[in-house]
């Protein structure tokens, strides 16, 4: 839904989703899914394995806009980040097969043949539900 980052991006559509190196420790999972629990204010069903360094999939990119918009544009999500740019995204899809890949800081293209493998990912994974 929201994505918050300190820097803003005039891109919109597809984005491409790259998973850290870093593995998160289990009390930062954690914490992160405490806090999800009290802002949704629902049971949600986290997954059991947190991957890193690989891609994860993909999401719509609607739209970056400024902490002040964001807070006037989507009060009921408000809570959610604090960031001082906010990414709002629609449409996940996660990749069938996570692929290895290495993360570069911010946005970057994607390698032709990882893009076209990474689509093909996606593809399978739309026939299949």
């Amino acid at each position: 839904r929201v994505e918050g980052r300190i820097w803003y991006t005039s891109h919109r559509g597809r984005l491409w989703i790259a998973a850290t190196a870093k593995r998160p420790t289990p009390q930062e999972i954690s914490e992160l899914e405490a806090t999800y629990r009290i802002l949704l204010q629902e049971d949600l069903e986290f997954p059991k394995d947190y991957p890193s360094g690989c891609l994860l999939g993909c999401v719509d990119l609607i739209d970056c806009l400024s902490q002040e918009q964001f807070q006037e544009q989507h009060p009921q999500l408000s809570q959610e980040s604090a960031s001082p740019f906010v990414f709002i995204c629609s449409n996940p899809q996660e990749m069938v097969i996570k692929f290895p890949i290495k993360g570069k800081h911010k946005l970057w293209k994607l390698d032709c043949k990882i893009h076209q493998g990474a689509k093909k990912g996606l593809m399978k994974q739309k026939v299949a539900v």
